[in-house]
């Protein structure tokens, strides 16, 4: 058999009514091993499930160089079949340099002995020549298929994921199985890699992942680089179906991905989803590694090394800078403070390791240490002074960009014990306005909870005053470069008073941070400013202190205008 093509699939009256007959799966089969390719003829002869297929079979010679093959050296344009399936029983360097090419433009099923399946690390599936089954080959033939079903519809929005996948544990007794998939550009902004080029990357990670998913597969979008997986056959998540690193520069990300985990009811979705979410933590934390922290005297540093395995190493802290109320002067809450104790490289600031976690994508898991670290540290300054206080923990976009993130965020209050009223989330305007749709209705949640939503750095955006009325918040933090020039009693100063009477005017509570002498706190005070938070009441403090302080009583406030901020 030189060359054939063979149609297979259901006949049935769909066939002969036109706009409805199904869109025929296009093989390109290619074999040198003639007994195997008369087997897989056999097997797609007797094929009847949706799609039919068709398929054209090629068979070269052992000895011939495939590259001269007259079938296949006027191949220029791939497009007219959806997948390849190759049946080699040797492989040479010249034969591995075309399949590479066609596993770059086709989807590539390789049936071959196994060292020569390890040659070939790309290809979409690899089954072993002398093992090969019927059961085994149509296996790998399921998310061909699924492509076509879909005809690649975009994953699938929260709200509608959700309707689905309620509708579908409904319709099945067994339950389903749950996989988050995730990548990381490898080239991040900094990098030069634009916004656009970025959606770009984006929408190619999800084709290849919509392409590559198994069969009925349900597909729905957590974060803008993480998809979740569900289906009803737990091997087909556990199969090798999305290569982790990519083969090229066409395809700049690497995938991580949970393992599969059963989903019986609706009702465990968001613990089924968070333990996912987090085992794909973890392992980025372990293996990631590539950027690198610049110091001032051009030493380059890789910051990372130590970064992804910090937390493990338990070098990260928090401090807690006390805030006090500005007529009474008693203490009533404090900001904590995200602290690298490097090994080598001594405190590193969080103005350098926030925005290299966040490059990273490691920044949800810092929050989620962070947050559960000044739950645990409110539990035990209530238990060992009787203080009550309020603790304010900063929030990036990714985290409250996570549909989940309200869920997890009560539940970790109601595992530790603290009560929401005393926990504060404070965040950039930046943070909040990124994406309306998933990070208010986020804040909305956990503010109706009691939780305290305060908009940290005020002043600095240019929509702050016009979006003011519609954010969830509790509070502003008016900025430290709003704050540091008030003692001047000039424009700043009624800029500042105009800024707080707004506030208050909208029922909120504000906070003046940066306030380091007298002159500075007694305008702040005359301005209205409800709390204050700076150096001329407390530096930031260990928790060891804190405790200290909370027993001892605080001092008197004191000029600490020669003093740098860190």
């Amino acid at each position: 058999m030189e060359r054939s093509t063979i149609t297979t699939g259901p006949q049935d009256e769909h066939q002969d009514t036109p706009g409805t007959r199904p869109t025929p799966l296009n093989l390109l089969v290619l074999s040198t091993c003639e007994e195997q390719l008369g087997t897989l003829d056999s097997w797609l002869s007797h094929y009847h499930d949706e799609p039919p297929l068709h398929t054209e079979f090629i068979h070269l010679d052992r000895n011939h160089h495939w590259s001269q093959h007259p079938a296949l050296r006027n191949i220029t344009d791939f497009s007219q079949w959806h997948a390849a399936i190759v049946v080699v029983d040797d492989l040479c360097d010249i034969r591995r340099n075309w399949l590479h090419r066609l596993q770059t433009n086709l989807p590539t099923i390789l049936i071959s002995n196994p060292l020569h399946s390890r040659q070939l690390p790309q290809a979409f599936q690899r089954l072993t020549l002398a093992d090969v089954t019927r059961s085994h080959f149509f296996r790998s033939l399921k998310p061909l298929q699924l492509s076509l079903r879909q005809d690649l519809a975009p994953p699938l929005n929260r709200d509608d994921f959700i309707a689905a996948l309620r509708h579908r544990l409904q319709d099945t007794l067994g339950g389903q199985y749950l996989q988050v998939v995730q990548s990381r550009w490898l080239r991040s902004p900094a990098d030069g890699c634009l916004w656009q080029q970025q959606q770009t990357i984006q929408q190619e990670f999800e084709r290849t992942v919509r392409l590559r998913a198994p069969v009925n597969a349900l597909i729905g979008r957590i974060l803008e680089d993480q998809l979740v997986v569900i289906s009803d056959d737990y091997y087909d998540l556990q199969m090798d179906w999305l290569p982790q690193q990519p083969d090229d520069d066409a395809r700049p990300w690497v995938v991580y991905h949970s393992a599969p985990m059963h989903l019986g009811e609706f009702s465990g979705l968001s613990a089924t989803l968070q333990e996912a979410v987090q085992q794909i933590a973890r392992e980025r934390l372990v293996q990631e590694a590539s950027f690198h922290w610049q110091e001032p005297d051009g030493h380059s540093l890789n910051l990372f090394d130590g970064l992804h395995l910090a937390l493990q190493k338990e070098e990260f802290y928090l401090e807690y800078q006390p805030q006090f109320d500005s007529v009474s002067g008693s203490w009533v809450g404090a900001e904590a403070l995200m602290r690298w104790r490097h090994p080598s490289l001594g405190v590193i600031p969080p103005t350098v390791f926030i925005r290299e976690a966040e490059a990273a994508g490691l920044i949800q898991a810092l929050g989620q240490w962070a947050l559960r670290e000044t739950a645990t540290t409110w539990r035990a300054l209530h238990e060992l002074t009787g203080q009550t206080i309020r603790l304010a923990v900063n929030v990036s976009f990714p985290e409250i960009a996570d549909p989940w993130y309200a869920d997890q965020v009560l539940e970790l209050l109601a595992q530790t014990g603290m009560p929401a009223h005393y926990l504060e989330l404070e965040l950039t305007e930046t943070a909040m306005m990124r994406d309306a749709s998933v990070s208010l209705l986020n804040l909305r949640r956990l503010k109706n909870a009691g939780v305290h939503i305060v908009l940290d750095d005020f002043g600095t955006g240019f929509s702050s005053l016009a979006h003011l009325s519609d954010l969830p918040l509790t509070g502003i933090k008016l900025d430290r470069a709003f704050v540091s020039p008030l003692p001047d009693h000039g424009p700043q100063s009624q800029i500042v008073g105009s800024m707080l009477d707004l506030a208050h005017r909208l029922g909120l509570e504000t906070t003046a941070e940066g306030v380091e002498d007298a002159a500075c706190l007694e305008m702040v005070r005359r301005l209205g400013c409800d709390r204050i938070q700076g150096y001329i009441y407390a530096q930031p403090l260990t928790l060891e202190e804190l405790i200290g302080q909370a027993v001892d009583g605080f001092n008197t406030p004191k000029d600490f205008s020669q003093h740098s901020l860190f």
